[in-house]
């Protein structure tokens, strides 16, 4: 009995570690990088639409199909934002919402505030009674071309702090309700017969099919 009185403990001071470790992790992290005499990471700049931005996007990407139009055009981060917010935001009470963008070199990252009530609980774990009705919501991934539609394929999702297992990752988005999804891939509502793209931390370049 002594034995097992012992092993609970133990398990107990293991469980209530793990906790505080989450709940403090960014001080944590800053008293390590302290210590270490290093800096943390910038914090990433994301961009939210701005008022037009959608419609501009959605201009420059007509003149990648009209003939003698130019052979790639720039997107910025607002501007890509506006695109995806208009995509994924319709309806007085979206599943996602305050959407913005932020671009690194060869991938895309969209944060918003995602509806937890249509998220399964299997993804969320022990933690799912601990959020409120809404949760801040980050995913990233790379941009590919495939048929002249430009995918965006996810490979990492956090909900709130919290990742979210990679192989999860295609039933939460399914859960949110978006349209032609192949597994962790989502089509980007961008103009048809796009040859390639670019990511860079200044913009997202689409290359016309015909030239590059």
């Amino acid at each position: 009995m002594g034995c097992l009185r012992r092993l609970g403990c133990l398990v107990l001071l293991l469980a209530a570690a793990l906790v505080a470790g989450f709940l403090f992790r960014d001080r944590l992290a800053a008293l390590y990088h302290r210590l270490r005499g290093s800096r943390a990471a910038a914090p990433v700049a994301y961009a939210a639409p701005a008022p037009g931005s959608a419609a501009r996007a959605g201009a420059a990407l007509d003149g990648l199909t009209r003939r003698g139009g130019p052979a790639y055009v720039d997107l910025s981060a607002a501007e890509l934002a506006g695109l995806v917010a208009r995509e994924v935001s319709p309806g007085p009470r979206p599943v996602l919402d305050s959407v913005a963008v932020a671009l690194d070199s060869g991938r895309v990252e969209v944060r918003g505030s995602v509806d937890v009530a249509v998220v399964p609980r299997e993804v969320l774990g022990p933690l799912a009674g601990g959020l409120g009705a809404r949760q801040r919501v980050t995913a990233a991934g790379t941009l590919s071309v495939a048929e002249g539609q430009v995918w965006w394929t996810v490979d990492a999702v956090h909900i709130g702090d919290l990742p979210v297992p990679h192989a999860a990752i295609p039933r939460l988005l399914r859960a949110l309700g978006l349209p032609g999804l192949r597994g962790a891939a989502i089509p980007l509502p961008l103009a048809a017969g796009v040859g390639d793209v670019r990511v860079t931390p200044a913009a997202v370049r689409l290359y016309r099919a015909s030239a590059r």
